[in-house]
């Protein structure tokens, strides 16, 4: 943990332009930053606020809404331009500004930005579920609702934080798991899976479809917006953008949030790489992929 009064110092400097708005908070505080945005419930900080948790920053998010990069926002690893929407929250993780962020998924805005940072995220449509949305429809033109999502530098943070927000704990096994190749150490059922560049109107329902069939479903994804320029409306202008789009390596995380999946991201030792767990919307099945979390240890 970073001191208090240096990190708020770092706020207040905002180095890479990521923070809208700072606050003083108590010392022994966890120090969150929100996106900027309406959609994330005031509900969720208050609930958070009982074990601990204290509102440090309002991030910046990106300005060109539905895109996944953030032509404002500078990676701080790469000197690229950031993978958006959650671009401010994730580099006020990253930096050590705040221990835990918190934004919004429509399309790999929180998971994305998170992998190219080498730091953890977690989304799901379980985190505040009763608050009310009006679905929108994505650079694809596919309509869906966003979900919340964490994003932290600490496992044990992000499992605590889940507990606190959606009340469950990591099962005692971690059930059925499909992966695309071999992980030491984890038991899988190795299967073919579709490719994971395939257009966002086939790889969701897939992804939907193949979450039924197993607890988990664990794949490589990456790296992320190192080689390439992920963004569908950049990738639609002819077939050397789709190319460059495809290089940027955004896989499942485009199609998480639109297949209604509950998924965490743990970064591998690789710039830009991560483990990304999926799995259906549902308890016993969250549980289950937060205790495979527990089992992975390479970051």
């Amino acid at each position: 943990m970073l001191d208090y009064e240096l990190r708020h110092k770092v706020a207040l400097l905002n180095p890479y332009r990521s923070v809208v708005k700072t606050f003083d908070i108590d010392k022994d505080k966890i120090p969150v930053g929100i996106k900027n945005v309406a959609s994330i419930p005031n509900t969720l900080m208050h609930k958070l606020e009982n074990y601990g948790y204290a509102l440090h920053t309002i991030d910046k998010k990106s300005q060109l809404a539905g895109r996944a990069v953030d032509t404002e926002l500078i990676n701080p690893i790469t000197g690229h331009i950031m993978s958006g929407s959650s671009s401010g929250t994730a580099i006020n993780v990253f930096a050590g500004i705040n221990d835990l962020g918190i934004g919004n998924d429509g399309g790999g805005s929180v998971l994305a930005p998170a992998i190219c940072l080498n730091i953890l995220s977690f989304i799901s449509k379980k985190i505040e579920e009763d608050r009310v949305q009006k679905p929108k429809p994505n650079t694809d033109g596919m309509v869906a609702t966003n979900s919340i999502g964490f994003i932290t530098r600490d496992k044990n943070l992000l499992i605590q934080t889940i507990e606190y927000a959606i009340n469950i704990k990591p099962a005692d096994d971690y059930g059925l798991v499909y992966s695309g190749s071999k992980y030491e150490g984890i038991e899988s059922e190795v299967i073919e899976l579709m490719d994971n560049h395939a257009p966002r109107n086939i790889l969701a329902p897939y992804l939907e479809d193949i979450l039924k069939k197993c607890d988990v479903l664990l794949v490589k994804e990456g790296p992320v917006d190192l080689d390439g320029f992920g963004d569908s409306l950049f990738g639609h202008f002819d077939e050397r953008t789709r190319l460059i789009q495809e290089k940027a390596n955004k896989g499942y995380v485009r199609v998480c949030n639109i297949a209604g999946a509950t998924a965490m991201s743990l970064p591998m030792s690789e710039l830009g790489c991560s483990y990304l767990l999926m799995c259906e919307n549902d308890d016993i099945k969250i549980s289950r992929l937060l205790r495979l979390a527990l089992e992975i240890d390479e970051y």
